[in-house]
């Protein structure tokens, strides 16, 4: 087991020493021209190209957005980024942090306080995020007590092979493929174009991008400094959204933060975590969407829920939501919403996860496309069936983040979930811990908290989960984690058909 002790890391090593493939040159490179995509890409270029301001492409296979409804959204959205920039920058002088160009970026930001917390909800600049996120999730707090760890770490495991080592290899190229930064077969022919390269062997792509490389150590270095985890899917997205911002030592130390104070024991090896937070999410459905609850919280047989037997026997649902924490929304919403979710996380904490949990649960339970879709009689089997499935697209279709944000906090004309505080979603964490607890410590307990080897091999990527539900969708649109309820969602799956017609 990795030791943690300040003293095994009184030395400062270079990356370069260990990684000499990696130049310097390289490394400033790759963190320049995702900063200057970000900042110099204008309006028209994006409007013309295929690719986003962060390097995704702008039309996904998994989404319903087009590129003629992406152009539209954008064409305004570009009008806001500039508002919103020059307010920030209104904001830092006013507290006496000069920016000094447009190409400036600060290290430091102003203290908490609502109008920094207004202006957080309304996004942060592009180029601005990775050193805001760090700034206001405490990231040099952490980097100053462990000086040269991560270096450390990583000259340590340089050659480190394992279960954990293997599974991440295997998910490296799986990780936001449709991202030129991410994707070595995606690059910019001399005319600007996006283009392919050359079949590439195996070996080949793997070395083939540096952000690949950066994204292994990272993942690497985490499972070795977090054993208790090791790597779990979903955490290379994690990872990779955060180097899309920062440098490999912040990203660690952001996806350490994260998964210790943020999301704890969401990655644990028996996602304990994941079973809590769950819990802790349909009580909150069941208190605040009543209407929601009514159903989602029913068996398949059609029980009623009790706030007791939520803990034991968890709505089909949570197959959707568990990815919504373990992802935080990355691969859920599309990526601009999703930056946007990620300003307001790192600077107001886990809280942020479950508000929009709960408006992106509202928003498909009133959205037009669903209550034309609903089968004539309510509450039945169908009804929970038909939901299911508009909660796993549907998110993808939400383009904009500024109705998303104003739907969550906004009291008139919103769903008002910012009043859900963060001690009242402690406290409920804690609740559901200890009632899990209690359950799991009695030998007749109808619940079984650890997953089975095959619930976790089809997690860390052992198997292919793309297809686990037979809902063919991506690898990060559900997770694993309850295969009886995966089990009865494919055989009402099968048997929808059928029940359609007799509606």
């Amino acid at each position: 087991m990795h030791q943690r002790s300040e003293s095994n890391y009184s030395n400062n090593y270079s990356l370069l020493d260990m990684y000499k493939e990696d130049s310097e040159d390289e490394q400033n490179t790759l963190n320049t021209s995702k900063l200057d995509s970000i900042n110099q890409q204008t309006t028209k270029e994006i409007l013309n190209g295929d690719f986003d301001r962060y390097g995704f492409k702008k039309v996904s296979v998994h989404s319903s957005i087009t590129n003629e409804t992406y152009n539209d959204w954008f064409k305004e959205y570009a009008e806001f980024l500039k508002e919103r920039k020059t307010k920030w920058v209104m904001l830092l002088k006013s507290n006496g942090l000069q920016v000094d160009s447009e190409k400036t970026i600060p290290s430091r930001f102003p203290p908490k306080s609502d109008k920094v917390k207004k202006l957080i909800r309304k996004g942060i600049p592009g180029e601005w995020r990775g050193s805001a996120w760090f700034f206001y999730a405490g990231g040099y707090e952490k980097l100053n007590k462990h000086v040269g760890v991560y270096d450390k770490i990583v000259r340590d495991t340089k050659n480190l092979q394992n279960k954990d080592t293997d599974v991440i290899e295997r998910d490296l190229n799986r990780t936001f493929p449709d991202n030129i930064y991410f994707n070595g077969s995606l690059r910019s022919n001399q005319d600007g174009t996006p283009g392919k390269q050359k079949p590439q062997s195996q070996e080949e792509e793997k070395n083939s991008s540096p952000m690949i490389r950066s994204l292994r150590r990272v993942l690497v270095a985490f499972a070795h400094y977090q054993p208790q985890i090791g790597y779990c899917q979903s955490l290379n997205f994690l990872a990779g959204l955060l180097l899309l911002f920062m440098s490999e030592e912040r990203s660690f130390w952001l996806l350490v933060i994260l998964t210790e104070r943020i999301i704890p024991k969401v990655h644990s090896k028996n996602l304990e975590g994941v079973h809590t937070d769950q819990g802790v999410l349909m009580l909150c459905i069941k208190e605040y969407i009543p209407s929601l609850w009514s159903i989602l919280g029913k068996t398949f047989e059609g029980e009623v829920l009790s706030e007791d037997k939520i803990l034991t026997k968890l709505p089909p649902v949570t197959l959707v939501t568990s990815s919504w924490f373990m992802s935080v929304f990355v691969g859920v919403l599309p990526i601009e919403s999703v930056l946007r979710i990620w300003d307001i996380l790192w600077y107001e904490g886990s809280k942020t996860i479950f508000r929009f949990a709960l408006t992106l649960c509202k928003t498909c339970l009133e959205s037009e496309e669903f209550q034309n879709a609903k089968p004539r009689k309510k509450n039945t089997e169908l009804e929970q069936v038909e939901l299911f499935q508009f909660m796993q697209s549907f998110p993808k279709t939400l383009i904009n983040p500024n109705v998303l944000v104003d739907n969550c906090f906004k009291k008139i004309g919103g769903y008002g979930y910012g009043s859900i505080s963060q001690d009242e979603i402690n406290k409920c964490r804690e609740f559901v811990a200890k009632q899990r607890q209690k359950l799991k410590n009695k030998s007749n307990s109808v619940i079984n908290p650890e997953m089975n080897a095959q619930e976790r091999r089809l997690l860390t990527g052992d198997d292919d989960i793309h297809d686990v539900y037979g809902f063919n969708r991506s690898i990060m649109s559900g997770v694993a984690w309850n295969n009886n309820i995966s089990n009865k969602m494919k055989k009402r799956f099968s048997r929808k058909a059928s029940k359609s017609s007799l509606v």
